[in-house]
Parts: C-alpha cells; structure tokens; sequence
C-alpha cells in the first residue's frame, strides 16, 4: 500500500512562492526571500506540524483551567476534557485514512495520541496525592481508556502492530498508571529510603520492560513487512518506541517532582536515575545492530556506554537535595553511580563479544581499564582511586584468550604487559618490586624473547629485535651505571649479570638463527672486558709508575705493524678476495 500525499487539485506539487521563484522577476534578495518562504510553505505542508501544536496547547490550557489537587469535580472535568481531546484526533485519524489513506499525517496523530496517554498519567499525579483511593481509581481508568481507544484505532485503520511488540507496548504503558498507585504509600516522608529507592527504580522497572521486546527484534525486519501501511522497519515500530523511551525520562523526573515532598522543583532525581532505561536501551540497539548486521548500529551501540558513563558522573542538580540517597545507594550495591555504572558497562561488553561484534574486546579492554582507576568510592574525576591489580590481571586473561585464538602477538605482548603490571601493583613495596623494579623488567624482557620466538610475524622480528637492543643496554648498564642508581642490588649479582646476559643473548642468537644478537654478545663483551681491563689497569698503574708509558708504545707498535702490513699488500690482497667471495 502506497502513500497518497499529494498536493491539492492544480498546485501541481509547488507552492506560488515556487511558480514566482522559477518565472524569474524582482531583484535577488526579493527571489531569495520568495524562495526560503516556498520551502518554509512545503516543509508545513509535508509534515504538518499543527496536530503536535494544537495537543500542546490544549493540554496547557486544560492544565490552566482545571485544579487536579481540589475538587474531584475539578480532575473529572479535566480527565473528560483530555480523554474528549484524545477521543477526537483518534476519530481524525481513523477519517484520515479510510478516506484518503493520508498515512503521514496520521503517524503525527497517533505519536500525539500516545503523548496524550501519557499526559494524562501525569496529571492524576496531584490527584492520587491528595486522595489515595480516588487517585488510584482515576489511574487504572485512564490505563483501561488509553489500552481501549489503541485497540479501536488499530482495528479501525487496519495497523497491525505484532503481538512481540503489542504486548511490551502495553507493558510500558501500564508503568505510566501502576506506578504511582504504589508509591503514594510512601510519600508521607520525604526522608524515607523507601520511597527514594521507589523513585530510582522506576527508570530500572521500565528498563526491564523494554527488554521484552528482545523477541520481536530477533524477527528482524520481516516480522513488520506486511503491517498495513507503507510503513517500514526500523522506523515502525521503533518511532513508537523511543517516544516511550523519552517519556520514561520525562516521567522518572516528574515523578520525584510530583511524590518527593521537597517543595519546589527541588527533588532527589539525578541524572544516574536513567542510567537503568538506558543500558535497557543500547542492549536492544545491539540486537539490532545484530539482526540487521549494521556496521554503524552495532559501532554506535559500542560508544554509547561513554555516554552512561558522563550521566553516572554528573553532580546533583543545582539547589538539589538528595537527601544523602547517593551515599545510601553506594552503602546498598557496594559502589557509587559511577562504579556501578562502569561495572554494567563492563557486562554489556563482554555479552557483545560473546555475540561476535566487531571491535567489543577492544571496548571491553577500555572498560577494564578504566577499573584500573574508579573505584567504589569514585563518583567523579575528582575522586578516581589508587591503580588496583585485578583489572590489569583481567585485561591479561582477555587479551591471552584473543591471542590464543587470534594468534597475535601484539596481543599477546599486551597481556604480558598488563600481566606484569597487575603484580606489580599486587606485590608493590615488597621484593618483587625492589632495586627500581629490576623483576618486572626481566620479566617483560623475557615475554618479549618469549613472543619473538614463538610467532612468525614482522611484530614478532621487531621485538626480537627490541629484545637485543634491550640486553645490549642491560648489559652495559650493568657494567658502567652507579649501582646506587640501581636501587644497590647485592654486588655478587652485578658480577655475574653482565655474562649470565651474554650467555643468553648467544643462545637466543642461535635458537632464533637471528644474527643481531652478535651485537650484545659482542657489544656486551667488549663493554664488559673494557671496563674490567681498565679497572686492572687502575690497580696496575698504582704499582708501575712507568705502566703508561708501556702503554702507548705496545699502541704505538700495532700502528707500525699496521702500516707494514699495508706496505706488503696483506690488506689489498684480503679486500681483493673478498670482492671475488661476493
């Protein structure tokens, strides 16, 4: 079935701003302003914004003329005139589209039926507040006016809207009237932890609610093809949807407006409040990222959480109060906002990488390592804590597990890092970390040999390379630093060191058939034998008065034995069959 949405008899899809624009005539500022004004008449036309202003108006007006807190006469009246309003667009909309199939007008309609739904739950609010027992009558009317008059306006148009989405629709809905009937009970005192964790869990009720629509996202786009309208998927049914999702924000702020007897505008909502309704809402952004196997779904879905993670960390409304719930909910689940918030966060990554989407261990490696420094007593940068192991150690496992399954080695250089750096955190103040860390030096070098040796990748020939150049500098540290500067490791260890490293960088050299590992064999040794001979040569020089002297002539007699053979050809001849090798 296909859209009628024309223009009427004779415009022919232009408006006279258009006509006049195209005949030319005038100056130009005059057909610039001819022309803003035929877009401005065609944007009116097309979306006709007038059904969203004229709700706004008459439920303003309505709000304006009847008291919801008085007279029972007074909520009757004005939940007459709301469901009069509601019951009079259903009826254009039904007329709308048996007559003219005018199907994008009535989307506006019923988006601002549903609105009206929800107004009406929010101006019983006063009512249920002053008397319990009407209040709650009043809500479970409007609950069964607003399921009526959406099944007559489904069945009148002919709109099928699946029963997957059907019932969590009506689930939703029913959050907006059964609510407050259970939380009037509490608002007596507006010190009760009672009431303040009711009011935080409305946003948590209504998450949980939007989950139910799991089911109809894995039917995929097929599940809404023939719904009898032109209406396609991802926008019907989900329009519908995120205008509920928006309402449960709006609604989760009223409420503590509404039962949070502060005075004022003064209430103990913060914006963690949604933090809930919104985790709900990126999961079902994952699947359907999944289902639709949509690149930029799925990435959105996987940056969103830094977004939960902002809402967790904002401070308090201004002129807010609290009423320390903040501390009481950090006392109740263990952690701040903020931690808790992280800690979801960390869950949602870890279930999209069991799904298999692209880039979720990467995410989920990030999310770790913001555990590095949050803990549960951060509620803001201002309050990040002390590096702690365990994350580290957790980023070791995921990375181990990808590089397993992977085979790479930068992610397995990534979980050796991380590996070291959790002990070291663990085991900080003891030996492990004592003489300026000299343990988990050695043990990143040997993860780096280790890496270099076991993968066939050009990574894996540079940390060979890395792991020469790292033996060379340890060898001549070890034979030329101030020991103090070393943290004054026990000397036999310095005596021992410099071979025990050459030693390692001959065997490496030779099980990796790496010929750079010539370069600290050697380097080292003639580092290692330089400083040893002047050293002897020190201790020698202070018992022959004549030793420098000695020196320079056996110096002197090389350089004559050099210029010698150079006289006989020795060199020539080697240099002659060495181009005649190659």
């Amino acid at each position: 079935m296909e859209e009628s949405q024309h223009p009427p008899a004779g415009a022919s899809g232009s408006s006279p701003f258009a006509e006049a624009t195209a005949n030319g005539g005038g100056n130009e500022p005059a057909r610039a302003a001819e022309q803003a004004a035929g877009n401005l008449l065609r944007f009116v036309y097309t979306n006709n914004p007038f059904y969203v202003i004229s709700a706004a108006l008459v439920f303003w007006g309505l709000r304006l003329s009847f008291d919801t807190g008085g007279e029972s006469f007074q909520t009757g009246a004005l939940m007459a005139s709301l469901a009069g309003y509601t019951l009079l667009l259903a009826a254009v909309a039904c007329f709308l589209i048996r007559a003219g199939q005018v199907w994008q007008d009535v989307r506006t309609i019923l988006l601002v039926i549903v609105l009206m739904f929800l107004a009406i739950s929010v101006s019983l609010d006063e009512t249920i507040a002053a008397d319990s027992r009407a209040g709650t009558w009043w809500f479970l009317g409007g609950l069964a006016f607003a399921i009526v008059v959406s099944e007559l306006v489904l069945a009148v148009i002919r709109l099928k809207l699946p029963v997957l989405f059907r019932i969590p629709y009506y689930l939703i809905l029913s959050l907006f009237f059964l609510y407050p009937i259970g939380l009037v009970r509490l608002i007596y005192d507006a010190r009760d932890p009672a009431l303040h964790w009711t009011l935080f869990g409305f946003s948590a009720a209504a998450g949980i609610l939007f989950l139910t629509l799991l089911p109809a996202v894995r039917r995929g786009p097929r599940y809404v093809e023939d719904n009898g309208s032109p209406w396609q998927w991802p926008l019907y049914p989900w329009v519908l949807f995120g205008l509920l999702g928006l309402g449960v924000c709006g609604r989760a702020y009223f409420l503590c407006v509404s039962f949070h007897a502060v005075g004022g505008m003064a209430t103990i909502f913060g914006l963690y409040f949604l933090v809930p309704l919104l985790l709900a809402a990126n999961l079902l952004l994952l699947e359907i990222g999944i289902v639709a196997r949509s690149i930029w779904v799925l990435r959105t879905a996987l940056v969103a959480p830094a977004g939960l993670l902002a809402l967790a960390a904002a401070g308090p409304a201004a002129g807010g109060n609290d009423f320390g719930f903040r501390e009481t909910f950090s006392a109740a689940l263990g952690g701040s906002p903020l931690f808790m918030t992280l800690l979801a966060v960390n869950v949602f990554y870890f279930v999209a990488m069991l799904r298999r989407v692209p880039h979720a261990a990467e995410a989920l490696t990030a999310a770790l390592a913001a555990l590095l420094v949050c803990g549960p007593e951060t509620v803001d940068l201002r309050t990040l804590a002390q590096p702690q192991a365990l994350p580290l150690m957790l980023i070791a496992a995921l990375q181990l597990l990808i590089a397993w399954r992977y085979r790479s080695a930068l992610c397995c250089l990534v979980a050796a890092c991380c590996l070291v750096g959790g002990l070291s955190l663990e085991f900080r103040g003891t030996m492990f970390t004592a003489y300026r860390g000299l343990v988990p030096l050695h043990l990143l070098l040997a993860a780096v040999l280790l890496i270099g040796a076991a993968f066939r990748s050009r990574f894996a020939a540079l940390l060979q390379l890395l792991g020469a150049a790292v033996i060379l500098a340890a060898v001549v540290a070890a034979v030329v630093v101030d020991p103090r500067l070393l943290g004054n490791p026990p000397a036999a260890w310095l005596r021992v060191y410099p071979a025990a490293m050459i030693a390692l960088a001959v065997a490496y050299g030779y099980l990796t058939a790496n010929r750079w590992y010539l370069a600290p064999a050697l380097g080292g040794s003639a580092c290692w034998a330089g400083v040893a001979g002047w050293q002897a040569y020190g201790t020698l020089r202070e018992t022959m008065a004549g030793l420098d002297q000695i020196a320079w002539g056996i110096v002197c007699l090389l350089v004559a034995m050099l210029i010698s053979l150079t006289k006989m050809g020795v060199p020539q001849r080697w240099f002659a069959w060495r181009r005649k090798q190659n």
